[in-house]
């Protein structure tokens, strides 16, 4: 059991901690011995010996430190706990209090340090800090730059070939999204971070700041409450706490970076070819023959009376005598339908299951050339304007029939007469009606009493011709048929019609050599003859005329009412009657495309554009890029704080515990830290509000060697400490820093240490 000098009074195995007469002084000689292990031994000396200058010899002989002193800690302050028994250090029983100290010297020349340990001391003795920015903190931050940008444009890249396709396996796809937006936020926090430590180091070397500040610094990326807690982190670092809190702030671009990519119900297109689309062709009407049994045969929209039913006869010829039934049928239902009929599953069967499609067919067919004739005086008209309302009492007439192919007889046995079948001519539409307007007569004139509304007669007359037709044809299921072109190319028959001197009531055509025989060009005949099939059972349609003798009461002699070219309110004709008629007329020809047993019918290969409503991504580039543009930017300015921060300091640094432990190497700080070693909380507040910062060491008698003036830089209160000179030649603390020419055994080996201080 040692002795405690004067202030202890007995063996500390018999006095508990709470029965000590005041705290425990690690730093009074008297009391039981502690291992200085890393405090600067010069330092103390030095400063010893400065205040011993002024002092009693009472207070020397007392020990050479007394922290409480130096460091204005009160000793009765109670920041340290008494130390137990436990915690004393073993001292033999002929040393005295005072003997009894170790020293940092005696600690390093004690034969417990094991030999790498002081081979490592020793190799170490006389090295300067190297001035160089080494290139792995600068490659570091380019590359996570680098990779971050890189995974935005393939974030980017990646939704852009996912945008319009089917949205199939949507879970998988958001988190591959989801994991490239994370991998952006990680890699550009991270490039943050690291500049934002090239920051704070520079920041600690400019100002003082209590040590809580600099905790602040040091975890604001770790900690957020230090935004709310810590002002003078705010106060004295602010670009460094900036930084700081955008390293909270970037992840929100992997929030919203990840939604730019949706579902939505989209038409999906598909540029293809539409198989075995129906089309017309008049031209297969030319080699119809009823007497063909096969399956294949096919229907003709024409009935034929023949010379020889088994056609085995010489000189024989078929000869047209009505449209088909199933022609018919066909125009019946589109007059009726007041549309195309379509085929049955058409959609199914052109486009495939699922889809719609569009395509373009194009065919010569029958077509009416109509044309205005209201304000014009011609002769061979069957009425004049007069006969139509207000004048006359018609508001639809017309005369469809002149000329007509009549019912034709052909006699038992030959000789044929050779106008037997003969198409002579094709009749004209000579068609007038009124059109009701919506304007009132004056009460003065007499047309208001029996028509009370203003009426415009008009005349017309419409024409057979050869016709191309292109139609867009669209299912979407359902059938529209958009004529896109309709060309006339020549009269159907070009003759013209005269009235008959021996007949009255009769016409005659001429020229007779456009006459079209079945004897003599039966192909041509039997395509004329499809052409007058369809353009008869318009004419059903349309012969007649609706007379009205009042206001009110309507005379109706023409099937035209069945159809919708007449308005089923008033029973006027509408008002645009001739692009109508063309129209119902086309309906008719459309309509033939439903029947896929007609002669004229046909199968075509046929580009199409193929449609159907699907879930599909939809990418929102603007949303993604938003988040990731504002990041990059904030991460670019960043690049240049750090990289000017790094030129600054010459050095790259970090605050892992390699650079705290040698930052921090200082006797003060040592001094600072007794008591407080474990690191725990709550940390001694006296010792947060103490102010530090990051420079150079005010030691006493600094050597000059070869070197020059070799100085220390740490961590230290504002008036131990200098700024720090780029270029400068730093080392350790004074004490453990070897003559250099001892240690190197001369300045010429160690000059190559100050060529290699790097400079920004």
């Amino acid at each position: 059991m040692s002795s405690r000098g004067p202030r202890a009074a007995s063996s500390s195995r018999d006095v508990s901690p709470e029965s000590r007469p005041e705290p425990y002084d690690p730093f009074y000689s008297a009391s039981d011995p502690i291992e200085l292990a890393h405090l600067s031994q010069p330092s103390l000396d030095a400063r010893d010996s400065h205040d011993a200058r002024g002092r009693s010899p009472d207070e020397i002989s007392r020990g050479r430190l007394h922290p409480r002193l130096h460091f204005g800690l009160s000793r009765t302050s109670g920041e340290y706990a008494p130390v137990s028994e436990r915690n004393d250090s073993p001292k033999p029983a002929t040393q005295s209090g005072t003997e009894s100290t170790y020293t940092l010297n005696s600690l390093y020349q004690t034969k417990a340090m094991d030999a790498d340990t002081q081979a490592l001391v020793d190799r170490r003795a006389g090295e300067v800090a190297q001035w160089r920015v080494h290139w792995t903190t600068p490659a570091i931050i380019v590359s996570l730059f680098i990779a971050g940008v890189v995974a935005a444009m393939g974030h980017h890249f990646f939704y852009t070939h996912l945008n319009g396709r089917p949205a199939v396996e949507q879970l998988k796809m958001v988190r591959y999204g989801t994991a490239l937006a994370f991998f952006v936020k990680s890699t550009l926090v991270g490039t943050v971070i690291v500049c934002n430590r090239q920051r704070i180091w520079y920041t600690f070397r400019r100002k003082a700041m209590t040590i809580n500040g600099i905790d602040g610094l040091f975890s604001a990326t770790e900690d957020p409450t230090q935004f709310f807690l810590n002002w003078e982190m705010i106060r004295n670092g602010k670009l460094a706490t900036l930084m700081a809190a955008c390293t909270w702030l970037i992840p929100i671009a992997s929030v919203l970076s990840p939604a730019s990519l949706t579902s939505e119900v989209r038409t999906w297109v598909n540029a293809t070819t539409c198989f075995d689309v129906a089309n017309l062709n008049f031209a297969h009407e030319s080699s119809y023959n009823f007497r063909d049994t096969s399956e294949n045969h096919g229907i003709s929209v024409s009935y034929y009376n023949t010379t020889d039913l088994a056609g085995k006869s010489e000189g024989y010829f078929d000869y047209y005598d009505q449209p088909s039934k199933n022609a018919r049928r066909l125009a019946f239902s589109a007059a009726y339908l007041k549309s195309p009929q379509p085929r049955k599953g058409a959609a199914v069967t052109f486009c495939g299951d699922v889809w719609n499609c569009t395509y373009t067919i194009n065919f010569q067919g029958p077509g009416y050339k109509c044309d205005d004739i209201s304000d014009s005086d011609i002769p061979e008209a069957p009425f004049k304007l007069d006969q139509i309302a207000p004048n006359g009492n018609f508001t639809y007439l017309a005369e469809v029939d002149q000329g007509t192919y009549g019912v034709q007889n052909a006699p038992l046995e030959p000789p044929y007469p050779d106008s037997l079948g003969v198409l002579e001519s094709e009749p004209i539409l000579w068609i007038g009606y009124a059109h009701k307007t919506t304007e009132l007569y004056g009460d003065d004139d007499p047309k208001a009493k029996k028509w009370k509304y203003i009426h415009v007669p008009k005349m017309f007359k419409c024409v057979m011709y050869h016709t191309n037709y292109t139609y867009e044809m669209q299912y979407t299921p359902s059938q529209a048929a958009i004529l896109n072109e309709r060309d006339f190319l020549r009269p159907l028959i070009d003759t013209t019609l005269q009235p008959n001197p021996d007949n009255g009531s009769g016409w005659i055509a001429s020229p007779s050599s456009n006459f079209i025989s079945p004897k003599d060009d039966p192909d041509n005949y039997k395509l004329t003859s499809a052409y007058h099939s369809m353009g008869a059972l318009l004419r059903t349609f349309l012969r007649g005329n609706i007379e009205k003798t009042t206001d009110t009461f309507t005379i109706t002699r023409s099937d035209i009412s069945e159809t919708r070219l007449i308005n089923g309110r008033n029973s006027y004709p509408l008002s645009n009657l001739t692009e109508e008629i063309q129209h119902l007329f086309e309906d008719m020809l459309i309509t033939l495309l439903s029947e896929p047993t007609l002669v004229l019918a046909e199968k075509q290969d046929l580009p199409c554009e193929k449609t159907r409503n699907v879930v599909v991504f939809v990418y929102y580039p603007q949303s993604l890029w938003i988040g990731y543009a504002a990041v990059i930017a904030i991460t670019s300015a960043f690049i240049l704080v750090g990289a000017w921060s790094l030129c600054q300091n010459g050095v790259a640094s970090d605050v892992l515990f390699s650079r705290i432990m040698v930052t921090t190497r200082n006797p003060t700080l040592d001094h600072l830290s007794v008591g407080a070693c474990l690191g725990g909380d709550p940390f001694p507040r006296d010792l947060v509000k103490t102010k530090l910062r990051f420079g150079v060491l005010l030691e006493d008698e600094p050597r000059e060697g070869p070197l020059g003036r070799v100085e220390h830089v740490c961590f230290g209160t504002l008036g131990e400490t200098k700024e720090i000179v780029k270029g400068g030649t730093y080392a350790g603390l004074k004490k453990w820093r070897k003559d250099n020419r001892e240690a190197a055994g001369g300045h010429e080996e160690k000059a190559p240490l100050l060529e290699k201080s790097s400079r920004c």
